[in-house]
């Protein structure tokens, strides 16, 4: 992958330092940085509704009933027959 990074003249100098000190390649030393930035970066907590989704998801219940897609709106009529 290539990517264009444009930075100011501090972070310049402060990754050129670090490149001198650490004696690495700049897309070393960034990838290394990156990597390092993910791996501690946390992952958020779950929200209810993706708890839920998932829930759903991992038990086959998504998807698994057949009808017309509404029935949010005419769920009585699916559930009790009434037009």
């Amino acid at each position: 992958m290539h990517i264009e990074a444009e930075l100011d003249d501090v972070y310049t100098e402060r990754l050129l330092e670090l490149q001198k000190r650490l004696n690495k390649s700049l897309p070393q030393l960034i990838a290394e940085m990156l990597a390092k930035a993910i791996d501690e970066t946390p992952i958020p907590p779950e929200i209810e509704g993706q708890k839920v989704l998932r829930i759903l998801e991992e038990h086959g219940l998504l998807g698994c009933m057949e009808g017309n897609g509404h029935l949010a709106v005419d769920y009585k009529k699916h559930l009790w027959g009434n037009p």
